[in-house]
């Protein structure tokens, strides 16, 4: 078991999808292992045959942890029989990290990569970087079932309709509303319905000291982070899709959303909260992140990720809750969904010598691993009360068995319609409650029909630039109470096409043929 990395903690801010043991004798093989698997299956290798050796490239993202060669990583080398090796650079690095890999051939057996929603991705394809699935995945049934058809068939390459790569999709949800509702008891407030209901909520949240320490210093509202970007989630309360969706007065065509006349109102909106002491004044230029201020007692109310809110309902010092979506003059609040539920894929390299153990191996950590990946070792790390998988406090789980997400590759389908999703960090309760909010709120969602499929070299070429405008404009409106906004708006709208707007979205409209709705569900267990 060679490996390419030392012990590897990467930290950073706070991410919306942080990623995530058996008392009995030793004589019993542990729940997940090679001895559970049943035979006669892809994954269940025979007992006689060597363990076949693979290899394995993925990113490590801010706050994941990988540790090399650990006893659990063994177990499930085990179970899966191989031998594999990870090279897993931040990512950060890597897209550069694949493009040294591919420029010098030396490519793993098991790429993950950015894909489908990269630019990239069809381009590697046709450069014969890797090879189709079509003919394997039938040997594979465990692993096929674990998707839905709808999921494969968006894997389904455009120039060819063939699959090459194993889907690791994204979690659900977006930005929703959470709200200390401990402070709306105390000042005697109901949860709002509305967006004016809930500006009248953060005034009284500024004026009447919901936290009791005697001094007008309660943030009323703030977002995640302080990034433009947290705005965007506002916008289809005043009737914007922040995608690319059809323009209002013609279905043929696709425009950019977060170029629309609704963009003027969201920030002219978002700008008086700030001026009057209703809005986070670190919001864009402080270094302090409203999730941080909100968990230690500061905000009255935090647009956050839905998912985020797992770390919040087991805070003592409050009661947090996640309100239900509001409504705007006839538009109620809807969730920004991407056009496919994929966010990265495992590809199989063309020159791969084992890719029948490539796919035993992704198999296995979704069915017979399971276990294993999600929560480690039983009697290690977690222990099973109520039916319910129940993680050890960290300080008392046996290192060499912690689950870590260096070794994830892909998580089922039906995992992100489950309250498993979130048991291994909550109780059962809190994770109905989280599924709930869930469904609520994508009752509203309003999709990007940018098919992430499509090739846009335009678009890509100008992208950075295109960004950097109407960043640094909507932003000014924001921040700059003597500017016009009306005006502001306007002349970012036209710069940004002037360095070539109009022409992306005329790219976009020639090269996707498919303007059709884009909707997904989750298939359950």
């Amino acid at each position: 078991m060679i490996r390419k990395s030392l012990p590897v903690i990467m930290t950073g801010v706070v991410a919306s999808s942080l990623l995530y043991g058996c008392t009995a004798q030793e004589t019993k093989a542990p729940a997940g292992s090679a001895a559970n698997t049943p035979a006669g299956s892809p994954t269940a290798a025979p007992a006689s045959t060597a363990p076949a050796k693979i290899s394995v490239i993925k990113p490590l993202y801010p706050g994941h942890i990988y540790y090399p060669d650990s006893e659990l990583e063994k177990l499930v080398e085990k179970g899966a029989n191989v031998e594999v090796t990870y090279e897993t650079p931040p990512s950060m690095e890597y897209k550069t990290a694949i493009n040294v890999k591919l420029a010098g051939g030396d490519i793993p057996d098991i790429v993950n990569t950015f894909s489908p929603g990269d630019t990239e991705h069809n381009a590697l394809i046709a450069q014969g970087a890797f090879r189709s699935l079509d003919d394997l995945l039938p040997k594979f049934p465990k692993l096929k079932a674990s998707f839905s058809d709808s999921i494969w068939n968006m894997l389904k390459n455009p120039a060819d309709g063939k699959i090459y790569g194993v889907p690791w999709l994204r979690d659900r949800g977006g930005t929703g509303i959470v709200i200390r509702k401990d402070w709306l008891d105390k000042l005697g407030l109901k949860e709002p319905k509305t967006l004016t209901e809930l500006v009248d909520v953060l005034k009284a949240f500024r004026d009447k000291d919901p936290d009791g320490n005697g001094k007008q210093d309660t943030i009323p509202l703030a977002f995640k982070d302080n990034q433009l970007l947290n705005v965007y989630a506002l916008l289809p309360l005043f009737g914007v899709n922040p995608g690319w969706s059809p323009d209002p007065k013609d279905n043929n065509k696709l425009v950019n959303g977060i170029t629309q006349p609704g963009v003027l109102d969201t920030l002219k909106f978002i700008r008086d909260l700030r001026q009057e002491g209703l809005l986070d004044q670190d919001f864009l230029v402080g270094k302090t992140i409203g999730f941080d201020k909100f968990k230690s007692g500061q905000v009255g109310v935090l647009l956050t990720g839905l998912g985020d809110y797992r770390q919040l309902a087991v805070l003592p010092n409050m009661k947090a809750e996640i309100l239900d979506p509001i409504e705007h003059n006839g538009k109620k609040w809807g969730l920004a969904m991407p056009a496919i539920p994929i966010s990265r894929t495992n590809q199989i390299s063309a020159k791969s010598k084992n890719p029948e153990a490539a796919l035993r191996y992704l198999e296995y950590q979704i069915t017979d691993g399971f276990d294993y990946i999600q929560y480690g070792a039983e009697g290690k790390t977690y222990s099973i009360v109520n039916g319910i998988k129940t993680p050890f406090a960290d300080d008392k789980k046996d290192k060499q068995y912690n689950t870590n997400v260096g070794l994830e590759l892909l998580q089922p389908e039906w995992l992100f319609v489950d309250t498993e999703k979130y048991t291994k960090f909550v109780s059962k309760d809190i994770a109905q409650y989280i599924i709930k909010k869930l469904d609520e709120y994508e009752k509203n969602s309003v999709y990007d029909y940018l098919r992430p499929n499509v090739d846009f070299p335009y678009r890509t070429e100008t992208s950075v630039q295109q960004t950097q405008i109407l960043t640094e404009g909507y932003s000014k409106v924001l921040l700059d109470t003597a500017v016009d906004a009306n005006k502001t708006f306007e002349d970012t709208i036209a710069k940004w096409k002037a360095a070539g707007g109009d022409k992306v979205t005329e790219e976009v409209n020639k090269l996707q043929k498919d303007k059709s709705a884009p909707s997904y569900t989750f298939k359950k267990k």
